[in-house]
């Protein structure tokens, strides 16, 4: 391509091809690394009476005040979220989710535990302990649900086997007035300490709180729960409920979130359970929740950074929001910005650089003719002919440039030095 043309169209052969790249760059690195995350958050809870549909109106109340919005998704069975989460294309973000589930979630991750939930069983009189369950009906909501695991768990304890038995499906209310109407003999439900439906069963006249026997035995066989003791009068004083030290069993609450979730948002969360969960609960001490240790999902790395303290300085100064676009204008806009910059200012100077190579290509070739020149010792006709036709050759190349107009100057330079040579083989070809 001739030079001058280059100059010409400098806008568009150098200035416009490299403000594509830098705005392809651009693209493909806010695609690949998403330094902003996503405004708003999808949680998969259980129904209505879930206590997890009050949890999650507790976190989205804490998220929007940081400015990310929120959207409650209810689920007619309380595993559903957590197998939608772990599904190929989740359309929900985070879910709350027993240890009871982990086994059925693969790919799931926890970003904390943030308590634990107790292992119900309340019967009615007559029935003293889990071997008592046997060729009795017991309301344990639908099979994979966590009150059913949890039955079945107790009963394989109790060495109880499952045809024995007779499940029924209420749960909540439906529970409870099954148990009042004589429907059911038993009730096993997980819930936290401050669950309304469990509130009510220990409460009912004629019914009773069921001791789960050798739980240390049980414990070791079940990875997902854990031995408690239930103290004396702990649920309500005044009505010494329970009347004596109860061993019992619970198993773990997670904040599981899908693989994939932004990093910032994923910190932000565990912000709010911090906020949340600090306090104590029913059988827990104050401190304990939130945290990573005994989780039965594993663990996200952005979970370990957190509770190691590791998170962006400009989090640490900056409010949410802001932070994310202070990020994205630091190590995004800023670099690139200045990339094409320097790209930009530097480009005519490739222009430059080519035109000085080709006007030094000429300068070198008539140098080395007239070197070659010099060292004629007696020269012929024919000899500097040659000579004469060669510096033609390359005054014609010369002349054929187009230049800059501030380059003019050296163009003359160059054709008054081939026209000395010239001279110079001329007065030789007159004297020979």
């Amino acid at each position: 391509m001739k030079l001058l043309l280059l100059y010409r169209r400098r806008w568009w052969l150098i200035y416009l091809p490299l403000a594509v790249m830098l705005m392809a760059a651009m693209a493909v690195t806010l695609l690949w690394w998403e330094p902003l995350p996503p405004q708003r958050v999808v949680i998969g809870t259980g129904p209505a009476q879930s206590s997890y549909l009050d949890l999650a109106r507790e976190y989205a109340v804490r998220l929007e005040r940081a400015g990310i919005a929120v959207e409650i998704v209810p689920f007619s069975r309380p595993q559903d979220p957590l197998a939608q989460l772990a599904s190929a294309q989740p359309r929900i973000d985070i879910t709350f989710a027993q240890g009871l589930y982990a086994d059925n979630a693969p790919g799931a991750q926890t970003l904390a535990v943030i308590g634990h939930e107790i292992l119900w069983v309340v019967a009615r009189e007559g029935i003293q302990s889990l071997q008592d369950l046997r060729n009795r009906r017991i309301a344990a909501s639908v099979e994979g649900s966590s009150n059913r695991l949890a039955a079945q768990m107790l009963l394989q304890h109790a060495r109880i086997p499952p045809g024995e038995v007779v499940f029924s499906e209420e749960v909540g209310d439906k529970a409870v007035a099954a148990l009042t109407e004589g429907r059911v003999d038993a009730v096993v439900h997980v819930a936290t300490g401050g669950s309304r439906t469990a509130g009510t069963l220990v409460r009912m006249e004629g019914f009773h709180l069921l001791p789960v026997e050798h739980v240390g035995s049980l414990v070791a066989k079940a990875p997902h729960l854990r031995a408690v003791i239930m103290p004396q009068g702990s649920i309500e004083l005044r009505s010494n409920l329970p009347s004596a030290d109860l061993p019992s069993a619970v198993t773990l609450t997670h904040l599981v979130a899908r693989p994939g979730l932004h990093p910032a948002l994923q910190r932000t969360l565990l912000d709010v359970a911090d906020e949340i969960h600090v306090m104590a609960g029913f059988l827990e001490r104050q401190g304990v929740y939130p945290t990573t240790v005994g989780s039965d999902f594993p663990v996200a790395p952005e979970a370990l950074l957190h509770q190691q303290g590791t998170r962006p300085w400009l989090e640490t100064l900056l409010p949410y929001g802001t932070a994310q676009w202070a990020q994205l204008i630091l190590f995004v806009v800023l670099p690139l910005g200045l990339l094409g910059s320097i790209l930009l200012i530097r480009a005519p100077r490739y222009i430059e650089w080519r035109i000085e190579a080709a006007l030094l290509h000429f300068y070198g070739e008539l140098q080395f003719l007239e070197d070659e020149f010099s060292h004629l010792a007696q020269p012929g006709e024919d000899i500097l002919w040659q000579f004469e036709q060669r510096v033609d050759a390359l005054e014609r190349m010369v002349t054929s440039l187009e230049l800059p107009d501030q380059f003019t100057d050296r163009w003359y330079t160059l054709r008054e030095h081939l026209d000395e040579v010239r001279l110079r083989i001329r007065a030789a070809t007159e004297a020979a």
